[in-house]
């Protein structure tokens, strides 16, 4: 276990990393946690959430891993937990891994020589978390505009797999995105203007929920017009093969005709049947064209693309 302490005028926080239960049974015995904070604090599967304890409020967060695998397909392969317990007095964050987001943040608190309240402590925390959604949103964001450049500008048009996992991540990232907008609601005080810190935070996490849902919604829309193409392109190419097939289905019928063997045929004693034989089948042809492209079947292009 790692654990780096600040200590501030108002309020003491404690950081602490990768604890082992023992550890952290020892820590919240000493500062009155109750024993399913601590289950909470170590399960990785937890959600957002939010819970008062007494005087005391618990919280959990989720950051966006930036080393998660773009094939990731489950909430904890795509964010880091961080839970945060805090009284007037004191504040722990507890986490598994060394977070860039919140080194930064006790880097802030620890240089900084102006008065830190606890508020400006918890804000700076969910902000943080906050933004470490920025970079993922703006990938998935221009990610998305190469996968439409590719469908309609003639450039290497996106697999449905990937198409699949860009969808995947935005959703992930929305659900998680949803759930923290509830635990920041209930962080604002109910009666009585709320903290313009919480007010600031409450801002930033509507508006990446915003983002993430026009991503979705985007993203729904590709996968739509990506699935029409293929369609489109399928119909190209059963109206080539219907093409054909339109023109030498009766040819084929009056080769099989006189492809019979039988003695008592006239044409067969003709000098001019097999020349007026290619000569009918000939018109049919024709006739079959005119009527098509009376029809108008023929007016577009018909060779499908590859």
């Amino acid at each position: 276990m790692e654990y780096r302490v600040v200590d501030r005028p108002d309020f003491v926080w404690i950081d602490v990393m990768h604890p082992t239960a023992d550890e952290l049974q020892v820590i919240a015995t000493a500062h009155g946690l109750p024993p399913t904070v601590v289950e909470d604090c170590l399960d990785p599967e937890h959600l957002p959430k939010f819970e008062r304890i007494g005087d005391a409020t618990f919280l959990i967060l989720r950051l966006h891993d930036i080393a998660a695998p773009d094939d990731a397909s489950s909430v904890q392969e795509l964010t880091r937990k961080i839970a945060i317990f805090f009284r007037p007095d004191f504040v722990l964050t507890v986490h598994r891994v060394e977070l860039h987001e919140i080194s930064r943040v006790r880097d802030q608190f620890t240089a900084s020589n102006s008065p830190c309240t606890q508020p400006a402590l918890l804000a700076a925390l969910a902000n943080s978390v906050l933004e470490s959604y920025e970079r993922p949103l703006a990938r998935a964001e221009a990610t998305l505009d190469t996968f439409e450049s590719g469908l309609f500008d003639g450039g290497v048009a996106p697999s449905l797999q990937q198409a699949h996992n860009l969808k995947r991540r935005v959703s992930l990232t929305r659900r998680i995105l949803w759930q923290t907008t509830n635990v920041i609601q209930k962080l604002m005080p109910s009666s009585g203007p709320p903290e313009p810190l919480f007010q600031d935070v409450r801002e930033s996490v509507d508006a990446y929920l915003f983002w993430s849902d026009q991503l979705l919604e985007e993203v729904n829309l590709l996968l739509q017009v990506h699935l029409a193409m293929a369609s489109h392109r399928t119909g190209e190419v059963m109206r080539v093969l219907t093409v054909f097939s339109a023109f030498f289905l009766p040819l084929t019928f009056i080769v099989g005709v006189y492809g019979m063997n039988f003695d008592f045929m006239p044409e067969l004693r003709q000098r001019y049947g097999y020349p007026a034989v290619m000569v009918f089948m000939g018109i049919v042809v024709l006739s079959i064209f005119a009527w098509f492209r009376r029809r108008g079947w023929l007016g577009g292009r018909v060779r499908a693309r590859g």
